[in-house]
């Protein structure tokens, strides 16, 4: 009894160290812009949630028709499903939602709303 006890213990004490959400990994693509315009910021969330995360743009512009590398954050979850806003320097916005950050490559952003696909994993 004192054996099993003791192991129950181990066990619950490796648990309590051990990471606790080793699956989770950062995400990583590139991004067109394709908008016409000169972005100045990237945000994104889980597609389930409604506040926007921190501006991952790597650069302070990102000039229409270059390409920019991401990193989504291990620290905001398991989820695959993103939504997107870009913002310029004038002020405006465009909200893209219901991205497979998992499965991409490469994403080109357009002015219209629409995304695409360009290259997936």
């Amino acid at each position: 009894m004192k054996k099993l006890l003791f192991l129950v213990v181990i066990a619950a004490g490796l648990s309590f160290f051990s990471p606790k959400n080793s699956s989770a990994q950062a995400l990583t693509f590139d991004v067109v812009n394709n908008t016409g315009v000169t972005l100045v910021d990237i945000f994104v969330t889980p597609a389930e949630s409604s506040n926007w995360g921190n501006d991952i743009l790597p650069n302070d512009l990102f000039d229409n028709g270059s390409t920019v590398t991401v990193n989504i954050p291990a620290d905001y979850g398991q989820t695959c499903m993103f939504d997107m806003k870009i913002t310029d320097g004038a002020g405006g916005h465009i909200t893209f939602t219901g991205i497979d950050a998992c499965k991409l490559i490469k994403l080109q952003i357009n002015g219209d709303g629409t995304f695409s696909y360009l290259a997936e994993k």
